[in-house]
């Protein structure tokens, strides 16, 4: 919890879930809790409760947040009608610095440190090379964003890829794209690839299915039942096709890291195969994606060991 002489709050701060935690010296996150953001009413709310939870008071923080961050003072939540301002956040907590980046951009910075428990490989086990390493991963939303190294310095690309329009390709996608398209205007990655995204899909693919939650229509899935069962391999093969788009407009040698919650509960639902295939499948780089990484996120936690990363080059800076 003391690290460089002084205490750092570490925040990951999503649209369903807050994670909260202190950077520890051998720059790992210790005191993880998870809040449940429906249970507060906004990010100063979250913070003060885990603060008195653990009955510490930090001088400094770290928050990854589920938005685009700029140089601006005030900072909306994509998926949460939470705001909050940069300079009454370090008022109200007392804090002498605060470093603010997008949740996906904490999540890249994790990429070095993950251990072999902390990600395996998503189908067939390929090495990561050397070069730029790429996250991404469906959630409440969809992040992405990259590390690379330039003149013996790793930095963060930041993006919001998940944003970019997503179409169809395969013959069984087109009538379920003009459905999509008809419900919820353009479509994007994100429209489809994250939590929300997963019950749109199962809408496109029975307008009569009572699931309205994703672990509904996992659970459904699990059970057997058509219409969830097509629309989680529908999400893998989209999920698949989309990294592996990434991967080449990256050139991501060092590996596709896939973080997020929704694909981490698929369980044996996630077909590797099939995302594979779909990964590769981008002529005439088959042969390059082939020997491009793909690594499942097991650490449920990325983002603040991605804060701790930062929390040393904010102690770094200072000294």
């Amino acid at each position: 919890m003391e690290f460089g002489g002084s205490v750092i709050l570490l925040g990951d701060i999503g649209g369903t879930h807050s994670r909260f935690a202190f950077a520890g010296s051998d720059g790992r996150p210790q005191r993880i809790k998870v809040i449940d953001n429906d249970q507060v009413a906004d990010l100063e709310t979250a913070i003060a409760r885990y603060l008195e939870e653990m009955g510490v008071r930090p001088r400094a923080a770290v928050l990854a947040i589920a938005a685009p961050i700029g140089e601006e003072e005030e900072i909306a939540l994509t998926n949460r009608a939470w705001r909050f301002r940069r300079s009454a956040l370090i008022e109200h907590f007392g804090l002498s610095a605060l470093r603010v980046v997008n949740d996906f951009e904490a999540i890249a910075w994790a990429l070095p440190r993950l251990t072999e428990a902390d990600a395996r490989s998503l189908g067939r086990p390929v090495t990561p090379g050397d070069g730029v390493k790429l996250a991404l991963g469906p959630g409440t939303g969809l992040g992405v964003a990259a590390l690379a190294l330039a003149n013996g310095r790793r930095f963060v690309v930041p993006s919001e890829g998940g944003h970019a329009s997503f179409g169809p390709q395969a013959d069984d996608e087109f009538a379920l794209f003009r459905r999509l398209v008809h419900e919820h205007g353009s479509v994007s990655a994100e429209t489809i690839l994250s939590g929300p995204g997963l019950v749109r899909l199962l809408r496109a693919v029975d307008p009569e299915s009572p699931y309205d939650a994703p672990e509904a229509v996992v659970a459904a899935a699990v059970a057997g039942e058509a219409s969830a069962g097509m629309a989680v391999r529908l999400f893998v093969r989209l999920l698949g096709r989309f990294a592996g788009g990434l991967a080449l407009t990256f050139k991501a040698l060092g590996g596709v890291y896939i973080a997020g919650g929704v694909a981490s509960r698929f369980g044996p639902l996630l077909d590797e195969r099939v995302f594979r295939a779909a990964f590769e499948a981008h002529p005439p780089y088959e042969k390059l994606l082939a020997g491009v990484a793909t690594l499942l996120m097991s650490r449920t936690e990325p983002g603040l060991l991605g804060c701790c990363a930062l929390a040393e080059q904010m102690e770094a800076a200072k000294a």
